[in-house]
This record gives structure tokens, sequence and C-alpha cells, in this order.
């Protein structure tokens, strides 16, 4: 092994600065001395240099992750497609190496890109990622010693990297390149060896390393953190959709969004370039005017949903790879918003898994939109815009400009449970999804099935033509196919229990057709006591038992007395899922969501029913905590009430993490036992039953 050049990191940043790296690297060491001395002599900072490399090494990465991403992104710009990087982790600590089999780094490479800041060898390389030029100086931070052992097909060097004087905070850093007698002849590739002073956690790292890989497409690289592949979840995780994003005239090329559920993948918000983790988002929309979305969001992830959007390795990310930069930071986000719409629009509306976990606030906004048309203000007739995504879709406006108000601001400003602020332009475009089915006969009674939106399925029913599919078959008639929990919601809107009343009302003796008794709030006990015998009420009794769970352990975790729980029918009209008083929690009987919500959660142990039940909770306790001292209107539908909502969430998922808290899904078994039917009692039958109850009592 023989030395090739050595010398201080900060005289490779004068002399460069100066124009005078070429002679200094080919002078002797002598000489090298004194052309950084000269250079000194005509700094007008003497330390200037020093201070450089000092604010490169130690203002760049505010966590640990910071630097492992960095050696990973090398690591990834340097291997070729499907190739294998190596992370390994020594148990005690006391070393961390990260290999690749890329081509290597010549000496030209080593020194004149790698050991100076703010100069990147992937200059021009439209595949990798190299903006800054700083992202190996990152690790010395983590590790001031370092080790580099470099192969390409005709040379193989070793770059050793040691801490000058006390630290942390070292002044200055000593290079040495050495020739290297490669273990493994004619296999190319780099390895970074780091030494920190003080051993790390080895169980921590590793998890670190592998959280900030584990969205990395794998037919890109295979990433290995002690010999266990880390990148899976991307394999679980399709694409929902893209939008492309322009910067002031130069595109940056396409954001495209991931969903995914399952085993590696986490339930959040995620943004990646390159596969690597840039940020987790707690709150991944702000602004009231993406209310909906952000609500819409936040459901999805509740229901155990990943949510992953990929940026282009065009789009610029500040110097810690942790956000987008400032001055391009509004137009990403407006492309991720555009990419949103299109999945929900496109995909959420007709996947039936994923729509049972949102459809409650899906079907709240087609309410408002519905409310609007049959009061007389139908939405206008929007511009028509093409989808380049989803050619084979209806036209329908995906742009702000497009999305025309589908009510008066006053009336559109109106909160809602689920969509409490200016939901105007998403709603506008929902209006135009194909979201719904409806079934025409011809005149041989062959039934002809086409993809409608919501606004046809409004013209049909003001026209008088709709009817629900199943109730004939007679030409010149629209059907609505009732089988997602979309379409029936907006039957029920359009024609509240028309069939049901219809039926009881035409079969009913005159003393019969008397206003039906009306279930009132009643707790699971009194249910119990006075309705045991009715079929179906065990089910019912073992449902609220869940929702009791659930409430206690948000009551827990964020240190809340338990709320009372309760059912009722319909207390402000069929679609309304549940209400408080500021202290008990009713759910609505009469809600079919709820009731469908209720029966997967025992019929089947549905994960995503049960999250939906959950994050119904989490919305009727935040109105609970907030009911005595916040005013009514911030409490109900404000950006505290969403804050407060955020802030207990996560509070349950911490208190779920640390173990603080029983996990109340654990209930399901105990409540599904000897259950013969998970059938629940209609609220007409219960209410008939408790007045009857209320009567022999009398």
């Amino acid at each position: 092994m023989k030395c090739i050049s050595r010398g201080l990191l900060s005289d490779l940043v004068l002399v460069r600065m100066h124009g005078r790296a070429e002679s200094y690297l080919a002078a002797s060491p002598a000489g090298r001395a004194a052309i950084a001395l000269a250079c000194r002599r005509e700094a007008t900072v003497p330390d200037l240099a020093e201070r450089i490399l000092s604010r490169t090494i130690y203002a760049q990465a505010a966590t640990r992750v910071g630097p492992l991403r960095e050696l990973l992104q090398n690591a990834l710009d340097a291997s070729s497609r499907g190739a294998r990087i190596d992370v390994r982790m020594a148990e005690r600590g006391t070393e961390l190496t990260i290999r690749d089999r890329g081509r290597g780094m010549t000496r030209e490479e080593v020194v004149h890109d790698l050991l100076v800041p703010f100069r990147s060898g992937k200059e021009g390389e439209p595949e990798v990622i190299g903006e800054h030029g700083i992202g190996f100086f990152s690790a010395l931070e983590l590790a001031p010693n370092v080790e580099i052992v470099t192969v390409t097909q005709s040379d193989a060097l070793r770059l050793e990297i040691e801490p000058v004087g006390p630290g942390p905070h070292h002044r200055d850093f000593l290079w040495t390149l050495w020739t290297h007698e490669p273990d493994e002849p004619r296999v190319t590739g780099t390895m970074v060896r780091l030494r920190p002073p003080v051993p790390l956690p080895s169980p921590l790292v590793s998890a670190e390393i592998a959280a900030a890989a584990r969205l990395v497409d794998p037919h890109v690289a295979r990433i290995f953190v002690n010999d266990v592949l880390a990148n899976t979840a991307r394999t679980r995780m399709r694409r929902v959709a893209r939008a492309a994003i322009d910067l002031a005239g130069t595109p940056l090329g396409d954001v495209v969004l991931y969903l995914g559920r399952g085993e590696a993948v986490e339930p959040e918000w995620a943004i990646t370039q390159g596969g690597l983790l840039v940020t987790v988002r707690q709150d991944a929309f702000a602004g009231v005017e993406l209310g909906l979305h952000r609500d819409l969001v936040r459901a999805i992830v509740t229901a155990g949903y990943g949510v992953v959007a990929e940026l282009p390795v065009g789009v610029p990310l500040n110097k810690g790879r942790s956000a987008v930069a400032a001055h391009a930071r509004a137009v990403v986000d407006r492309a991720i918003v555009r990419a949103f719409e299109r999945f929900v629009l496109e995909d959420a509306l007709y996947n039936r898994e994923l729509l049972r976990a949102v459809d409650h606030r899906l079907s709240t906004v087609l309410d408002r939109l519905v409310h609007g048309a049959l009061a007389g203000e139908p939405p206008a007739p929007p511009e028509p815009a093409v989808d380049e995504m989803a050619p084979t879709l209806r036209r329908r406006p995906l742009s702000v400009e497009a999305a025309p108000p589908v009510m008066p601001q006053e009336q559109a400003r109106q909160p809602t449970v689920a969509a409490p602020e200016e939901v105007v332009r998403f709603a506008a475009m929902l209006i135009d999804a194909p979201a719904f089915t409806i079934v025409r006969f011809d005149a041989d009674q062959r039934e002809v099935r086409q993809a409608e939106t919501l606004r046809g399925v409004l013209l049909a029913h003001r026209s008088g033509v709709l009817r629900r599919y199943g109730d004939g078959s007679t030409a010149g008639l629209s059907y609505l196919a009732v089988g997602d929990p979309l379409a029936e919601a907006l039957w029920r809107r359009l024609a509240p229990s028309a069939d049901a009343a219809e039926a009881a009302f035409a079969t009913a003796s005159p003393s019969q057709r008397a206003s039906p008794p009306i279930l009132q709030r009643i707790g699971r006990i009194e249910l119990l006591s006075t309705a045991g015998a009715l079929p179906g009420v065990g089910a019912l009794a073992a449902a609220m038992w869940v929702l009791e769970r659930i409430d206690v352990a948000i009551s827990e975790s964020s240190d809340l007395p338990p709320s009372p729980i309760a059912v009722h029918q319909a207390l402000y009209g069929p679609d309304e899922m549940a209400h408080t008083d500021g202290s008990g929690i009713s759910v609505n009987l009469a809600s079919h969501r709820v009731r469908a919500l209720l029966v997967a959660v025992l019929g089947e142990g549905d994960v995503a029913a049960f999250s939906a039940l959950v994050d119904l909770l989490l919305h009727e306790k935040t109105h609970v905590s907030l009911a005595s001292y916040v005013p009514r209107a911030t409490a109900e539908h404000g950006t505290t009430f969403y804050r407060r909502k955020d802030l207990l969430r996560r509070r349950l998922l911490e208190a779920l993490a640390s173990g603080a808290i029983t996990d109340p899904v654990t209930c399901l078994p105990a409540a599904r036992h000897g259950l013969t039917s998970v059938r629940l009692p209609s609220p007409e039958a219960l209410a008939a039953a408790l007045g009857e109850s209320q009567r022999q009592a009398a």
C-alpha cells in the first residue's frame, strides 16, 4: 500500500477558492504547504476555509438520519439498476459500513469531487441526485474517522479521514489517499466505513436506516441492512396518480402518488425522492381551502393505508434533504394537491376496500351537493378539461380555474361534521366524477349499464325518471345501482326510505298509519335490561362494548374522563353518524354507514372498519374535550377543533406504541364470542320493543 497524497480538507477548499487546485495537487508535500500558505496570505479572512468546512459539516443535517440518508443516496447513484447495497452495523455500534457495487471512483473523482464541498461529480447526470456536493461531508459530524475503499476496473484506492484537534466540532480534518489491494479483484464498487467516537445504539440506527430506505423500489436497488432486505414496502404499494411540476417554465418532472397497506407499509403520509425518505408530514395539506383533502388523508391513514408522494429528481431539496427548497415549495405542493385529487376522483371512488374507510366523509360532501341541487341550486356545468392520466374516463375539471362553485359562497361555507372548511372547488370536481352506475332497459328488456356522474343522476332525479335498480325494468327510466356506500347514501338522500315507507303505508291499517315510535338515546345496560329478548340486541350490545373500549383508550391516552356510549335514531337525518351533548357520545343506529361498520367489525374483524370507528370516536371525543371552554363555533368546526383532534390522535398512537394502554382492537375476540349472528336490530323495532317494555312496566 502506497501513499499517493495527503493534506488538510481546509487547504483543498482554500486552493480551490483561489483557482490553484491543480498546481496544489501536483506539487510535492513541501510545495503544497507553500501554496496553501500563500493562499492564506492572500485571503481577506484567513480562516475562511475552516469556517466554510465547519458549516458544511455541522450545519446541514438536523438528525442522525440525514447523514445516513446521504450515504445511501450516494450508493444508489453509483449502483446499476437492481444492484445490491449492503449496510452493516457492528453489534456494539462501534462501526457502520455502507457498500455498493458500482463503478467505483478514480483518483480525480476522489480528490476533485468527493473531498471538495459544493462540488459534485454527478452534475449533468439526469437520473442521480447531487445538488449541493455536501452529502458526504455531513457524515463527518456523525463519525469524524472515516475510511473509504473504492475499486474501479483499473485502480483501487483507500481514503482515510481523521479529525485534527479536539472535538466535537473539529476545526479541520486530515485526509490521506493510498493505493489499495482489493480483497476481491475486479469487483468494482465503493465501501464507506464510519467509526463514531461514541458507540451508536445499534438496533436504533439499523431501524433508522431501514426506515429511510424502505420505500426505495427494489428494482432500482436492493438494500440490505445486516443481511435483511429493508426496502420491501414499495412492492406492496401501487401507483394511483401523478401530476407535472413546472417551476417558472422549467419542467421538473412528475410527482407520483403511491398507496398501499400491509406488512412494512407504515400508515402515514410520506414524501420521498429517489425512494429515500425526505419527510413524514403530520398534516398533509395546509390551509382552510384544503380542509376536505386533509380530512380524507387523515381517514385513509387512520384506516391503515400509507400514502407516498415520490418527488422527481429535478425537485430541489434543502441542504439537509429534509424538505423541498423554499423557492420550489409552493409549486411542488400544488402538484401534490393535483395528484391527490386525481387519486380520489379516479381511484378512491371505485375502490370498495378503501371507500369503506372514508365513505362517510365523501358521503357528507355528496349530501351537501345534493342538498344544494334539491334546493333549486344545481351546480353550473364546468368547462370541459381532458384528464391526460385517464383518457378513458369522462371529461371533468382537474384544475382550480376549471372548477366552478357548486353553491353560493354563503351556503358553501356552512360547516358540516366531516367537511367544515371551504371545499367548493374539490366538491365541484366530485360531482363530475363517474362514480355511479345507471341501468337502463331497451324495448327487449335488455340491460344497458353505464357510468354516470352525480350531475347526471341529479338531472335524472329532477326529470322524474330516476328509480332504484331492482324496482322495475321500464324502458325510458334510469335505475340507480346502489351496491356501494356512496350510491346508497345518495339514494337515501334523494328518496329517504321511500320503498319501505310506501310499502308499510300501503299494507297498514288506518290505526297503524300513525307516526312510528322514534328510538331515543339509550345505553348498553339499559338496552339489555329492557329489550334483551329482541333478535339482534346481543350483537348491538357487543358493538357498543367495542365502542366503549375505543373511548376508554382515547380517554386514557389523553387524560380525559370516559364518555357514556349510547345509540339513537336519526337526530339530524339518516346521514348523521354520531352526536355528542358535550359529555356522552351516541351513534345513529339508523345510519347505514354506522351499521355497515359495526357489522364488518363484529362479523369479520375488519381492520379498515375498526379504524373508521376509531376515527369517528376521535371526532366526537374532540367535541367533548372542547365543549367546556371553547366557543361552540370553534369547538365544532374551527381550526382549534382539528388541531385538537390531531393531538388526541397522536396521543392515542403514542400510547399504543409505548404499551401505556391496551390496544382496543384486542377486545374484538371477546366481543364476538358467543354471537350466532351479527345482524343488528332496526331502530324502529328497538323503539317498538322499548315502548312495549315501558307500557308493561307502567
